[in-house]
């Protein structure tokens, strides 16, 4: 004991491999719209190493290693970089899963060069014909484009002024939208003016309850069924414009008639809102002027400068320095932002690329796969005859990566000064397939089954599935101190998980400029961000020659960031 550093538990399992080996679990209390109990059955599940086709081959896993363990520990806020976002008097309790300083075996650095690569190096359709370099030219092409609009930029306002071209320029279009400001003094008129016409719609309403909803509806139906009966013409004409149907009206077919007639009882419920909505005619136009005097200031030609730039788009381009260079636009500088952040990538991804060019190959990944039986109840409406059908759903995980995950819990005072769970999480889950079956009984594999007939139900569940291929995972919530997760118990024994927006006020500063410019600068280059890749969505089997009609493409969403999140559960009953 004299030794240990107070580092924490760290454990791991080498040569691991579990299975439910035939054990069943039954779920009861589920009903159907008939009220008839449907019974499900939880019939596998299992952990092994990537290759053991659906669970059929005991292959061994590593969840962990002596070198790479899981950690279980208490933190202190602010003792590291990557625990600046919480207070030093934070005590954090952490499950951390395996970590890697190699960034070829560090899953989140390994998504990054795929990402700029377009698809996962390694796996089903990557990497055939191609360079792992191919992403360092990938984000050395975004960097120079990067480059090239903070050159042009630059050279717009240098002109005007000097040296100083980021700064004056960020100066001056934070005056015009902070108090005595002329964009952020009109926006106070606007909002004042649509607070008005507020008050006069729930005058209104108050006098004349549910009419001008019940009138919106009637034209909202009524053009949705102009809609419907111009979609059934020739669409020769446009939407809201008549036929000419002849002096007799013979030369219209009837679908053209009825279209027309319809035109007529659509304007008349429009006339009627029309009607209504002169009741605060005044107010309407008074917020309509206040937008155009707002127009006006942004992009009229008073607004244009000796750069022939609007006042919009100098706010634009302002924004955009900063952007591009961070905090050190407000010091004629671009020594972080975008442009230094894409060049931090460069160096991880360029590591990579020479990792796997070198002949390096990473570690291999888990299986993890589940499969249920449902005894489903079927009614022939016709006749009454109640049946019963089995039917089944697996869902298999393979190569999967689960290192960088982790779990943050600490406490802090709520309102009331109460203790309060508060808490932060990164669920980074990377798979190279992810399959979905619903293959019945001819794929359930038996005890006595033969290794050939294992084969051939393995290839009969693989030509049913929905296959995720290149599948990642990486949801990311909260972010310290700045914007925790809370974890609450209502008081009927409901839950309620929920995480608010950045707030300056928790950092106890003083409300400046440069400090909230700080704290937000902070929470959009550092607050960790959510992402989700599906590298192809595949139906059945690829197929050996011939077009593959089961390939459904993928989806990119990369970069996501949740602002607010609040998730309650109820009691239905």
């Amino acid at each position: 004991m004299s030794e240990a550093t107070g580092e924490g538990l760290g454990f791991a399992f080498e040569d691991f491999a579990f299975s439910t080996d035939g054990a069943v679990a039954t779920v009861t209390g589920f009903e159907n719209s008939n009220n008839e109990e449907i019974t499900a059955e939880w019939r596998q599940f299992y952990i092994y190493g990537e290759g053991s086709q659906y669970g059929t081959k005991p292959v061994t896993t590593d969840i962990g290693s002596y070198l790479h363990p899981w950690v279980f520990r208490t933190v202190r806020g602010g003792s590291s970089p990557e625990y600046a976002a919480f207070e030093a008097d934070t005590a954090l309790l952490e499950l951390k899963a395996d970590s890697y300083e190699n960034p070829l075996q560090d899953s989140a650095s390994f998504i990054l060069h795929n990402r700029y690569q377009g698809c996962i190096w390694g796996h089903n359709g990557c990497g055939e014909g191609a360079s792992p370099f191919d992403a360092v030219t990938a984000v050395d092409n975004q960097i120079g484009e990067y480059n090239a609009e903070y050159s042009n930029l630059l050279n717009t306002y240098s002109a005007v002024y000097g040296s100083q071209a980021s700064s004056s320029l960020i100066n001056e279009t934070e005056a015009v939208q902070t108090p005595g400001g002329v964009v952020y003094e009109q926006q106070l008129v606007i909002e004042s003016r649509r607070a008005e016409l507020e008050s006069a719609i729930r005058s209104y309403e108050n006098d004349n309850p549910g009419v001008y909803a019940a009138a919106q509806q009637t034209a909202g139906a009524e053009y949705q069924e102009a809609i419907d009966l111009y979609e059934q013409t020739d669409q020769s004409v446009s939407l809201g414009d008549k036929y000419s149907c002849g002096l007799f009206g013979t030369s219209c077919t009837q679908e053209e008639r009825a279209y027309n007639n319809q035109i007529d009882d659509w304007a008349d419920a429009q006339d009627a809102v029309g009607d209504i909505e002169s009741n605060w005619k005044d107010e309407t136009l008074a917020l309509s002027a206040a937008n155009g005097e707002l127009g006006d200031i942004l992009i009229g030609e008073d607004s244009i400068d000796e750069t022939g730039k609007t006042l919009a788009q100098r706010i634009a381009d302002a924004d955009r320095f900063q952007v591009l260079c961070g905090d050190s636009a407000t010091s004629d500088d671009c020594e972080n932002g975008l442009i230094s952040r894409r060049g931090e990538e460069r160096g991880t991804i360029n590591d990579i690329a020479i990792a796997i060019d070198g002949g390096q190959i990473r570690r291999q990944g888990m299986d993890i796969g589940s499969r249920f039986k449902f005894e489903l109840v079927n009614e022939n409406k016709n006749t009454g005859e109640i049946t019963r059908v089995d039917d089944f759903l697996s869902f298999e995980l393979r190569g999967v990566y689960l290192d960088g995950a982790y779990m943050r819990l600490w406490s802090r005072p709520d309102e009331s000064g109460l203790s309060e769970l508060q808490g932060e999480l990164s669920l980074r889950f990377f798979a190279k397939e992810y399959a979905i079956s619903s293959c019945g009984v001819e794929c359930e594999i038996l005890p006595d089954d033969s290794p050939e007939t294992i084969q051939d139900k393995v290839l009969l569940r693989d030509s049913t599935a929905l296959k995720l291929n290149n599948y990642l995972y990486d949801l990311n919530l909260g972010y310290g101190d700045i914007q925790p997760m809370t974890f609450q118990v209502t008081s009927d024994g409901n839950f309620l998980f929920e995480m608010d927006m950045p707030d300056f006020d928790r950092t106890g500063l003083p409300r400046t400029v440069e400090n909230v410019r700080a704290f937000f600068n902070d929470y959009y280059d550092n607050a960790p961000k959510s992402n989700l890749i599906i590298g192809q969505v595949q139906i059945g089997s690829v197929p050996e020659s011939g077009p593959n009609y089961g390939d459904l493409g993928g989806v990119r969403a990369v970069g996501l960031r949740a602002q607010y999140l609040r998730i309650e559960s109820f009691d239905l009953n």
